[in-house]
């Protein structure tokens, strides 16, 4: 369904928030109050007035309507983010404009159990992408989860916050807190990547290429948005991008050059394919390879 404008502005700020795992720390009446997605910080000062379906942070003096939030978010322009609402199928039932007081989604994600990783499923399923078994087991959990009161496992890959990405052959998802991930080896380098998939896939090809050879700290983003929330940690190293080959990698390469962020841009090293881990994927034997990519 296309939106305009005018419908996307309509769509609960508090609940496309919620949609992408990032809930209020306080609610006082119609105000939603958030550690702002948009800057890091531990006391909220990012403010949604739900009743007005508006938001403010006071701490850089930024504010507007979802449509001008979600641009930031996903460091996009306002008419490319409305074509993102647009193509979500379906669009989420429990987007609204009126919420009175906060109440869990329907089909909210919880996790019931965390363990090593040894489901065969599972471990087949990291292996039609290019990832082996021993790598796995050394970043990886085998995490239950639930969603609508039915239990499901996924390969679950740790975010700073102590918040899961899931990821199996037929789901995509996360649990809350969202953030990002960070793998500390004590280097002046660090390699960015959007997802853990694309980590792994660093950490595989190590053994092969030797440009992956030498060792790095690792910003996993586990959402793009992330970046800019990010900017002390690249400035601090010496950073290399390893971004999708999409219009939303290449825009976050665009903003960092706006922010004087200097950075190698690796992309070009799997330009024939989306990202590092599709990459990874092409080399593998016709018969390792698996036809389901999520």
């Amino acid at each position: 369904m296309a939106l305009t404008f005018s419908d996307a502005k309509k769509i609960s700020i508090v609940d496309y928030l919620s949609s992408i795992g990032i809930e209020p720390a306080k609610i006082r009446g119609n105000n939603f109050w958030y550690n702002s997605p948009l800057r890091g910080e531990k006391d909220p000062s990012f403010k949604v007035n739900n009743k007005l379906n508006l938001w403010y942070d006071h701490g850089s003096g930024e504010g507007g309507t979802l449509i001008d939030l979600g641009a930031r978010l996903n460091t996009c322009t306002a008419s490319e983010f409305v074509n993102q609402l647009s193509n979500c199928n379906p669009l989420p039932s429990t987007f609204s404009l009126h919420r009175n007081k906060p109440k869990e989604p329907e089909n909210r994600l919880s996790i019931l159990s965390i363990d090593e990783l040894r489901n065969k499923e599972l471990i087949e399923y990291l292996r039609g992408r290019g990832i082996d078994e021993d790598l796995a087991f050394q970043y990886c959990k085998q995490v239950s989860f639930e969603i609508a009161n039915k239990n499901y496992l996924a390969v679950g890959f740790e975010n700073k916050s102590g918040g899961f990405e899931l990821r199996n052959n037929w789901f995509k998802g996360s649990s809350t807190p969202k953030d990002i991930s960070f793998i500390d080896n004590d280097s002046n380098k660090l390699y960015v990547v959007e997802g853990f998939m694309d980590f792994l896939s660093i950490e595989q090809l190590k053994s092969r290429t030797p440009a992956f050879g030498t060792e790095a700290d690792f910003l996993i983003l586990n959402s793009l948005s992330f970046i800019q929330r990010s900017q002390d940690l690249l400035k601090s190293h010496e950073t290399f991008l390893f971004l999708d080959n999409d219009q939303a990698g290449h825009t976050a390469k665009k903003n960092l050059h706006g922010c004087h962020i200097p950075f190698m841009d690796c992309s070009g090293f799997y330009s024939a394919h989306k990202d590092v881990n599709e990459y990874l994927v092409a080399q593998l034997e016709p018969a390792a390879k698996r036809s389901v990519r999520i």
